[in-house]
């Protein structure tokens, strides 16, 4: 037979009001009090029944995640697991679960939120990106659903809840960094334009050259294949001036680059330097390591759980938007030159 609250009451000699409130973990419950409530469901087996209370209180307690691209690529995207680390920790400690979109393309993506929305099968949803015209979008703006953004909206700026960085001032201070490190010819290699990450980037890569008096800005925007690397490269040998120094904005291109690199014969950073922005494991394990910027996906991902989750329990709440700072982890991609050298 199985276990029930009234069971639970009387061994732990409460009363069955109390069991429920210890399972919902109520504020005017005694620590002592659910510690030793907690001891006899353990020790009897008791598991609540989460799909009845979650009725009860007309809550799925799950909150929807939409990946920017297919959950296929997105696997291999050092980004992906650091952030979902970080919602998955709030999240646990919030009594909340996690459904991932699983679409392999836009229209599938879109259909997933779709059937979440409307399914009630979420009470929120967190989306890992900003994109120009983007369908989820306004879809969660036209049905008036509770989300958060990590990345700067493009548009109803003032209506939407964000969490992201400076991503302007990172890739100003990135490339600032390579100039103060003699770095005159430096080419930026970025992502989709579509995305507000990429465009935040490109201009804080302008920008710092624009101030630094150069002119001159090389500037490729590829897609995050084995391929592309090999293609920026093939045509950054091509350059009758080559960059000395090269900027990514997404760590497995710089992994990609760094092979057509050896490939070619061209060692970093004795040739070429190389910078990225994440920072994981595979930056501190490539040989050589890479210098980054941290963007702190972690951060990133906690922040936008617990801004959504304090969305839903204040649907009135003054909107807010973090920003999680950034910092340069240097390692051994980075030479410093000398003009002179520079212009051999």
């Amino acid at each position: 037979m199985a276990v029930t609250i009234k069971d639970v009451a009387k061994k732990a000699q409460v009363a069955p009001s109390t069991v429920s409130r210890v399972i919902a973990d109520h504020p005017k419950i005694t620590q002592e009090t659910k510690d030793k409530v907690r001891k006899v469901m353990e020790e009897l087996g008791y598991h609540p029944n989460l799909l009845a209370r979650n009725l009860v209180k007309k809550s799925s307690q799950t909150i929807g995640i939409v990946m920017k691209e297919s959950s296929k690529h997105s696997v291999y995207d050092p980004f992906f697991p650091a952030a979902l680390k970080g919602m998955s920790d709030l999240l646990h400690e919030r009594n909340y679960s996690i459904s991932l979109s699983t679409g392999e393309t836009n229209e599938e993506i879109y259909g997933d939120v779709v059937k979440m929305v409307q399914g009630k099968n979420v009470d929120g949803i967190i989306m890992l990106y900003s994109r120009d015209d983007d369908p989820v979008l306004q879809h969660l703006l036209k049905q008036d659903f509770p989300f958060v953004m990590i990345g700067k909206p493009t548009t109803h700026i003032n209506q939407i809840m964000y969490v992201d960085n400076d991503n302007v001032k990172a890739a100003r201070n990135v490339t600032e960094y390579l100039l103060s490190i003699g770095h005159r010819r430096i080419a930026y290699v970025g992502g989709d334009p579509a995305f507000e990450v990429h465009k935040d980037r490109q201009q804080g890569y302008t920008e710092a050259l624009t101030m630094a008096g150069i002119q001159e800005k090389t500037i490729f925007q590829a897609m995050i294949t084995k391929e592309s690397g090999e293609e920026v490269v093939e045509a950054l040998l091509k350059m009758e001036n080559r960059p000395t120094a090269i900027i990514t904005t997404d760590e497995l291109m710089s992994m990609s680059i760094l092979s057509s690199l050896y490939a070619k014969g061209l060692r970093v950073p004795d040739d070429i330097s190389l910078t990225s922005f994440m920072d994981s494991l595979i930056s501190e394990l490539s040989s050589p390591p890479l210098t980054t910027v941290d963007i702190q996906p972690f951060q990133l991902g906690y922040e936008a759980a617990k801004t959504l989750i304090d969305l839903l329990e204040n649907p009135d709440m003054m909107k807010r938007n973090i920003l999680v700072p950034t910092s340069i982890v240097e390692r051994q991609s980075c030479k410093k030159i000398t003009i002179n050298k520079e212009l051999l």
